[in-house]
């Protein structure tokens, strides 16, 4: 990832500067891409992956350690975002595989579960504000990528960006207290 930004730049960031995020995007969005991608061999999880990172890197701004390499804190958050990526890939082809070949067959419990769980998830994209249930139903259901959302909805990248990691911030609260509950 042989970009480098300048010391300034990094300083704006961590300060909120929308400009000097915008100069870190376009200097590493494609070589951190190219890069998962050498990793996970799928141009769409790559490019997903990419933006969940730079989504990441504007929430925690301003925690980057400007004494270390910009480079090589990218690099291992890149690296380490495809990694979980295909461990998750792979524990999840497991159970599927283990699903299918134990003929498992979920119980009238699990299936009860799975319906509150599902309408509780639709009850918050619902109540969420009605830019951001859009952008995530877009995302979600159509399967629509941020460029699209964005081009559908006469809107920047970034703005879809966030919405979605708000609107993903949203349900995960929700999930974990419902899970939560059932213990």
């Amino acid at each position: 990832m042989g970009n480098h930004i300048d010391i300034k730049i990094l300083n704006a960031l961590q300060n909120g500067n929308h400009k000097a995020f915008e100069s870190v995007f376009i200097a590493y969005y494609n070589k951190i891409r190219i890069f998962i991608f050498g990793y996970i061999k799928s141009e769409v999880d790559a490019e997903e992956l990419t933006e969940e990172i730079f989504v990441n890197l504007w929430i925690n701004r301003e925690s980057i350690d400007l004494s270390k390499s910009f480079n090589s804190y990218l690099h291992t958050i890149a690296r380490n975002a495809a990694i979980n990526f295909l461990k998750h890939k792979y524990i999840h082809s497991e159970y599927i595989t283990d699903v299918s070949i134990s003929g498992y067959t979920s119980t009238s419990e699990e299936d009860l579960i799975a319906k509150e769980l599902g309408l509780l998830i639709d009850d918050v994209v619902n109540k969420m504000p009605p830019q951001r249930k859009q952008i995530y139903i877009l995302s979600r259901n159509k399967g629509l990528n941020n460029t699209e959302i964005a081009d559908q909805l006469n809107t920047t990248k970034h703005n879809v960006e966030s919405q979605l990691s708000f609107a993903l911030k949203e349900i995960r609260k929700v999930i974990s207290t419902f899970f939560f509950t059932l213990i």
